[in-house]
């Protein structure tokens, strides 16, 4: 399954979809490249492109925590 499909896929579920406050039209546009406009689009994104990518999880937490400036 490619990136932007699983990105979806993940989102469509309704109760995150309403947490989120994601419409059906933007779920439809959503992928895993920036911009991003909303957060958890954001974090998704990043955890499924560098899996993808084979990097290993210490490093993929790394990558969230500078998206949250923590």
């Amino acid at each position: 399954m490619e990136r932007n499909q699983i990105l979806k896929e993940i989102l469509s579920d309704s109760e995150l979809m309403e947490k989120y406050k994601i419409r059906e039209s933007e779920l439809n546009s959503l992928t895993t490249n920036p911009p991003y406009h909303k957060k958890i689009v954001e974090v998704l994104s990043v955890i499924i492109n560098e899996n993808d990518n084979h990097l290993n999880s210490s490093r993929i937490y790394k990558k969230i925590k500078n998206v949250h400036n923590i």
